[in-house]
């Protein structure tokens, strides 16, 4: 089966909507753009918030929104600069990658994920988790957990420091 490409898929509604998210996705990734109005961008693009107005986002943080999948972000949450989200991943076998998997991300409340962090597959972080600097998280953090390093894993535990 082979698809040809018609002037008329490109200009569905559909093409518009997701043109539209992808244009205010990189318009919030912006340094000019307020931290305070970035939420506002983001849950137009799909990704969904507990409270936007208790989220701060920094410049450059990505999410990937381009896949069937959603991003949840609870209250509280620090996302530093330069942070990406992706909610897909490859399935590498003998003849290569020949499809992703997806899935949501789920962010709990009173999360801090440092700078240039990146989260890959679906995953939960539990409330209270603190991510380091240049992390790479691929599976579940607990709650009040200190996770840092590439794969991420558990330093300590909020409550013992």
């Amino acid at each position: 089966m082979t698809f040809k490409p018609t002037w008329n898929n490109m200009f569905s509604l559909r093409f518009f909507r997701k043109a539209l998210s992808f244009l205010l996705l990189h318009i919030s990734m912006q340094f000019f753009i307020p931290p305070a109005f970035r939420p506002f961008l983001l849950k137009r693009c799909g990704v969904k918030f507990k409270k936007s107005k208790t989220v701060f986002i920094g410049t450059n943080v990505l999410f990937d929104i381009m896949k069937k999948s959603n991003t949840h972000i609870g209250d509280n949450v620090y996302i530093t600069t330069g942070v990406k989200i992706i909610n897909h991943y490859p399935i590498i076998s003998q003849d290569g990658v020949s499809e992703f998997k997806t899935g949501d991300i789920i962010i709990g409340d009173n999360v801090f994920i440092g700078m240039n962090s990146l989260i890959v597959k679906p995953v939960t972080i539990g409330d209270n988790a603190v991510i380091g600097a240049g992390s790479v998280v691929t599976r579940d953090i607990p709650e009040n957990t200190i996770v840092a390093g590439n794969p991420a894993k558990i330093i300590n535990h909020v409550d013992k420091v």
